[in-house]
């Protein structure tokens, strides 16, 4: 595993234990050689995780697309740079490009990235590891909705295996290294 994909947020007006969450997550990358790719924005706990990296001696791939390549928006430190013509390019690349990927807290596009990385397990197009850092309980309402998606039959129990959650970035790094893919079920619908 060389390379990790961070979805989280690009504000700059949330609470300072995510940012000091997305610090600690791009120093123990950095430490550990992991490649940091992540959309390429300079602000938020995009860029607290780029510049913890960088900081720390660690590299990054930026993935951006043309609408979003703006001055003092698109971070400037990173050693390489995609440029794309839109999102699912974007989000295509990230995942080619990582062999992990962890959601730090975000907004509705943290989400849907982590969602589709999410299906695409389960459906066997890829079997990579998926983590939730669940900083400040963040996630505890999405996992409560996961409960109830399987109690309703709308997901079958075993897919839990398909991602973990983890309440420190110790734990995170921990799960990644001892990651084994899972033997999922053969049909996903049944």
């Amino acid at each position: 595993m060389n390379s990790i994909a961070v979805y989280c947020s690009s504000s700059d007006i949330i609470h300072q234990d995510y940012f000091q969450s997305a610090k600690e997550l791009g120093k123990a990358m950095a430490q550990n050689n992991y490649q940091l790719v992540y959309g390429g924005g300079m602000v938020g706990l995009m860029g607290e995780v780029a510049k913890s990296v960088k900081y720390n001696g660690g590299q990054t791939l930026g993935v951006v697309p043309k609408a979003l390549n703006i001055d003092n928006v698109v971070n400037d430190i990173d050693d390489e740079l995609i440029v794309t013509d839109g999102m699912r390019e974007r989000k295509a690349i990230m995942d080619e490009r990582a062999d992990a990927f962890i959601g730090l807290a975000g907004g509705f596009g943290t989400f849907e990235e982590m969602f589709e990385v999410l299906t695409l397990k389960q459906l066997g197009y890829h079997n990579k590891p998926i983590i939730f850092l669940n900083i400040r309980g963040y996630y505890n309402h999405l996992l409560a909705m996961f409960e109830h998606i399987y109690s309703e039959g709308f997901a079958k129990e075993q897919y839990r295996v398909l991602y973990h959650v983890s309440e420190s970035v110790d734990d995170a790094l921990e799960y990644l290294k001892s990651y084994q893919p899972p033997n999922l079920p053969d049909k996903w619908f049944i």
